[in-house]
């Protein structure tokens, strides 16, 4: 009598709605997540009695762009302080070179260009996220229950076994960014510079998605079933569906978007120096010009003052940077520091060592510390070419085991 009950619940089945039909065209990227399985299965115990069961897991997706957001500072834009500085001799009747390093790659520094002196650079960054609060990105796991609490209390006493049944949803997620970073800057006076800078990014996006429904211990759940007509997609090894299993679904996709990111405008006053410290302040404000619902750009204009404190002695220049980033309540205002030194261990050769925090004040509330180790190289005339690789210090937030960053830069 039961296998003929389960036969008729199989037979009665509803439908699955949308699961595995391909996203639109030119669907944006921050849709694609919430997107998995159209955004919602259904589930049934016996005929006439089903749902709707939205994906809980792809909420908390829906602040991807607000992780994003911090993310996407953990590589700040290109020093804009230029590797030398030219002061006028009059002695000479010229300007020379100051005896300093080459300046850090990812910091700020508080001498300025010189007046009339201006610098070209191009960077390039490789970030590929590995992590998200921690646990990989590969294999995160969401469970909620596989019927709701309304359905359940209208169930009968016969019916109460459904009720601890779960859907464990696995999802396999990478993200990856490449950004290119143009940067002009300009010496007004020998104490004021301003510079612009524009990224071009590209952000690959896919994910695979397994949906099971299960008792709490992990084995098959009774007879709550979700129809499976699209047949398996490319999911993690161990968990693709079985052909007719009723209790299993999966989905997935791979997308990826590229055009310009935003527009950085930023100014710096040197206005002191001290026995302990040279002192400037600078703002950048930031022009959303890249299309923020595929993660290319921030929705909303940000505005960062910037606190600059460096100093040489003799080859070691060790130099602190506080900011604070006002962003909308979409892109997450945060909290920003570097504090780190370079040292010149040849005139030709500078290396550098910071440790950068960026602490969301809204949104997820993330602490990210990170620690970067570089270098630059002066291998002819006013060329010089640097490169920085980031490591996490904690793991909040979403992360990269490693951040690349390659810079050529040209003083004129």
């Amino acid at each position: 009598m039961e296998d003929h009950r389960r036969s008729i619940t199989v037979a009665l089945l509803a439908g699955w709605l949308l699961a595995g039909t391909p996203a639109a065209r030119g669907q944006a990227l921050d849709q694609r997540i919430p997107g998995l399985f159209g955004g919602t299965l259904i589930t049934t115990i016996r005929p006439g009695v089903f749902e709707g069961q939205p994906l809980q897991f792809s909420q908390q997706f829906n602040s991807l762009n607000a992780e994003l957001s911090v993310a996407r500072s953990q590589e700040p834009i290109p020093s804009a302080s230029g590797a030398f500085r030219f002061q006028w001799d009059d002695d000479l009747d010229t300007f020379v070179r100051s005896e300093q390093s080459l300046g850090p790659l990812l910091a700020e520094r508080a001498q300025t260009l010189g007046r009339h002196i201006a610098t070209l650079s191009a960077s390039y960054t490789h970030i590929d996220y590995s992590t998200l609060g921690g646990d990989s990105l590969s294999s995160l796991t969401f469970t909620q229950p596989a019927l709701s609490s309304g359905l359940i209390n209208r169930l009968p006493s016969l019916d109460a076994r459904f009720k601890d049944d779960v859907l464990r949803t696995q999802l396999n997620l990478g993200l990856s960014y490449d950004l290119l970073f143009l940067t002009a800057a300009y010496g007004i006076t020998d104490a004021i510079d301003v510079s612009m800078a524009l990224s071009i990014n590209h952000v690959h996006m896919n994910a695979s998605a397994v949906t099971k429904i299960q008792n709490p211990d992990g084995s098959p759940g009774d007879v709550v079933f979700l129809t499976n007509s699209m047949g398996a997609l490319d999911a993690p090894s161990g968990h693709l569906c079985a052909p007719g299993d009723l209790r299993c679904a999966t989905d997935g996709f791979s997308s990826s978007a590229t055009g310009t990111g935003d527009l950085f405008l930023r100014s710096k006053w040197h206005f002191a120096d001290t026995d302990y410290a040279d002192l400037a302040v600078a703002g950048v404000l930031t022009l959303p010009t890249g299309n923020a619902d595929d993660f290319l750009g921030f929705h909303d204009p940000t505005f960062t003052p910037w606190l600059i404190a460096s100093k040489t002695f003799d080859r070691v220049s060790p130099h602190l940077n506080i900011g604070y980033s006002f962003r909308s309540n979409q892109d997450v205002s945060q909290a920003e520091w570097v504090a780190g030194a370079d040292v010149r261990a040849m005139r030709w050769l500078t290396l550098a060592s910071d440790f950068l925090g960026f602490h969301a004040t809204a949104g997820p509330h993330d602490d990210v510390i990170q620690s970067s180790v570089g270098f630059k190289v002066n291998p002819i005339g006013q060329l010089v070419i640097g490169g920085a690789f980031q490591f996490p210090v904690n793991r909040d937030g979403l992360r990269a085991d490693v951040i690349y960053t390659g810079q050529i830069e040209y003083t004129f």
